[in-house]
């Protein structure tokens, strides 16, 4: 399971992110928020991502995030990447959860993090908010291995009432057979999916960013953000 909270506040704005990736050991009912095998999960730190002293400290800032957490903040420009394999496994389980928590500046949305191919064409893991119409958001989660697609798939989207400005909560659970949303602690809506393949490999040269999805595919936040993996 992967367990990301996110605070994002928009064009200027910080992110709280943390992933934790669990083993399918972890059942079900264990919750969508944690479980019950604390000494089984190996941490990952995105912090080292963007390493201290900044390497541009025009672009890159600390400062206070909700209940006075620390936050790395990000001005227009920022660029935060690094090879994935350096945060995450090579492969995800056939099981797990994204959880977030977020209050996006405005409605224009984009990308919460992202798994990218060497070409840097096609996301191979991410979460992005996208403008539905008036008073709406979509929450899509974009799972796409390159070796079979050439473009990015996207597997579950949930059209919900539009969080901007505001913080909300939500996870997806993600199950061999279905993507369930989670929006502020209650289950919001469950699809069906089919997922080619069931564990996902992430290529050996894949890059992990966050915020954004590289040069090539739009949908960048710039933020302020705190990052930990768990794993």
């Amino acid at each position: 399971m992967i367990d990301v909270l996110i605070y994002v506040n928009g064009m200027s704005g910080y992110i709280w992110l943390t992933i934790v990736l669990y083993s399918t050991i972890c059942a079900a009912n264990d919750g969508i928020f944690g479980s019950k095998y604390p000494n089984e999960i190996p941490e990952y730190d995105l912090l080292h991502a963007i390493g201290v002293p900044f390497s541009n400290p025009k672009t890159q800032y600390f400062d206070e995030g909700l209940d006075g957490f620390p936050a790395y903040g990000l001005k227009p420009g920022s660029d935060i990447k690094s090879p994935y394999r350096l945060f995450m496994p090579e492969k995800l389980y056939s099981e797990f959860s994204i959880t977030a928590t977020v209050r996006p500046a405005n409605k224009d949305g984009g990308f919460l993090f992202s798994v990218v191919n060497p070409l840097e064409t096609v996301v191979q893991l991410g979460v992005q908010l996208i403008p539905s119409g008036p008073g709406l958001t979509n929450i899509s989660l974009l799972y796409t291995d390159p070796n079979i697609y050439a473009l990015s798939q996207t597997i579950a989207s949930f059209v919900v009432p539009s969080f901007a400005k505001k913080w909300s909560r939500f996870a997806l659970k993600v199950t061999s057979d279905n993507v369930t949303l989670f929006l502020n602690c209650h289950e919001f809506d469950t699809l069906v999916v089919k997922r080619n393949p069931l564990e996902l490999v992430f290529d050996s040269a894949s890059t992990l960013y966050v915020g954004q999805a590289g040069p090539l595919i739009t949908g960048a936040f710039h933020c302020q953000l705190h990052i930990e993996i768990g794993g």
